[in-house]
């Protein structure tokens, strides 16, 4: 119970932390959607969806460091253990217009063979996809592919930019891909 409560500490810390990086980004390139990764929770759904209300907390203005404030953006998280890939979606009310949580889930969990898990609706969805080292499927590689499908089916929705538009689109999304080339 120890080593849970330290390494909840820790989820919370990275989702936090993950939370301003979202609202930094959202703030500068009118961001809507996100698919994103998350290390600590190592593949357990309590403490990815820890993580995942931690991200989306309220910043609290007297707190010494900055931590959340990304509950305004549509995101999807993944996180990879040793048996499984899991993954949270969240969708603001204000954007289910455009994507609905349950939905993309669906989508993202089956380009894995995963399945959604447990709460399923337009603002929130849990998916699961299950290691088979037999047939080559192991949970890091599967994050990729899973990560992948949330960014298409963000762009099929008209919710992501496609390379070489310069239109000013404010409906952005950008995956942990895109600050590669920054």
């Amino acid at each position: 119970a120890k080593e849970r409560a330290k390494q909840l500490k820790a989820v919370i810390k990275e989702g936090g932390k993950k939370g301003v990086e979202l609202e930094g980004a959202s703030d500068m390139g009118g961001l809507d959607f996100f698919c994103t990764s998350v290390d600590t929770p190592d593949g357990d759904m309590e403490f990815l969806k820890e993580c995942v209300s931690a991200m989306n907390a309220e910043p609290d203005p007297s707190a010494e460091e900055r931590k959340g404030g990304a509950g305004h953006i549509g995101k999807m998280v993944f996180s990879a253990g040793a048996k499984q890939l899991i993954m949270v979606a969240t969708v603001p009310a204000d954007k289910q217009s455009k994507v609905n949580a349950k939905e993309w889930m669906a989508h993202v969990a089956a380009s894995v063979g995963g399945k959604p898990v447990g709460e399923q609706s337009a603002a929130i969805a849990h998916g699961e996809a299950d290691a088979d080292p037999d047939k080559g499927k192991f949970p890091i590689k599967m994050k990729d592919t899973a990560l992948a499908a949330g960014i298409a089916y963000l762009k099929e929705k008209g919710c992501f930019p496609e390379g070489g538009d310069d239109d000013d689109d404010s409906d952005v999304a950008f995956g942990d891909d895109a600050f590669d080339d920054l």
